[in-house]
């Protein structure tokens, strides 16, 4: 009896072992696979201000300006305020297991910006862990603190190459004129995408040449009118006679006397 007991326990422990074995062989090939890292598609933006160092939106003074003749080229005077915004959306490609990023472990580099490092501007789009670049997320680069530069200027020659002509759309109707361009590329751990972004200045306005002095014409003095002499009447002589002769004798007599 006891040893028909040691069979059947035998019989069962086998079952069980064959039963664990078949659900092992059978689990989805999926969960077997081992995390990958997933690609980034890059989008740069140029800027007319300079737009802070975080944010979880792109300004509405960046435009993805990546064609050189686009009519959205923006044309800034040189020296006024220019930031670079650099959006990385991450995916993960079908049937793959992707593995979370750290931010700073992405690098942005621009080539017309060889000693500056685009820092993290913060998530447009973040998922399930916060703080970390997901499947799906889209995180923003940014380069601030810049200007733009005098592309009109004789010689200029950029880091990156250029300028090159451009602008021939844009609004003000002025063509063609020295453009900037200059392309970023980003790189995670084993995934990389390239972009570029493009500005002009306005056209130089011809200096106007002030007109040439003319010397006043002269005037002639005006003489100053001299009065008419005023007549000096001729003096009056009174003659007398008879008795008008004698009434003034008496008169003078009495004027004696007085």
């Amino acid at each position: 009896m006891r040893v028909k007991q040691i069979v059947v326990g035998l019989a069962a422990g086998l079952c069980l072992v064959g039963g664990l074995l078949f659900a092992v062989g059978s689990m989805p090939v999926l969960a077997q696979e081992p995390t990958v890292i997933g690609n980034f598609v890059l989008v740069k933006y140029v800027c007319s201000s300079d737009i802070g160092s975080t944010g979880s939106a792109v300004p509405g003074s960046c435009v993805d300006a990546n064609d050189p003749n686009g009519a959205n080229v923006p044309v800034l005077a040189a020296g006024s305020a220019l930031s670079f915004l650099y959006e990385a959306t991450y995916s993960c490609p079908a049937g793959s297991v992707c593995t979370p990023i750290n931010p700073i472990s992405v690098t942005v580099a621009d080539n017309q910006l060889p000693s500056i490092v685009p820092a993290p501007y913060g998530p447009l789009q973040d998922g399930s862990n916060p703080g970390v670049i997901d499947p799906d997320d889209v995180w923003l680069f940014v380069v601030r603190g810049q200007q733009a530069l005098n592309l009109n200027s004789s010689g200029l020659l950029l880091p990156g190459g250029g300028p090159v002509q451009g602008c021939a759309n844009v609004s003000d109707g002025d063509g063609a004129r020295p453009t900037y361009v200059n392309s970023a590329q980003i790189t995670g751990p084993s995934a990389s995408n390239t972009d570029a972004a493009a500005y002009c200045n306005p056209v130089p306005q011809p200096t106007a040449v002030p007109p040439t002095a003319v010397p006043p014409t002269a005037v002639p003095p005006v003489p100053t009118p001299v009065p008419a002499p005023v007549p000096i009447p001729e003096p009056l002589t009174l003659v007398l006679f008879g008795s008008g002769l004698a009434a003034a004798g008496i008169a003078a007599r009495l004027r004696k006397r007085q």
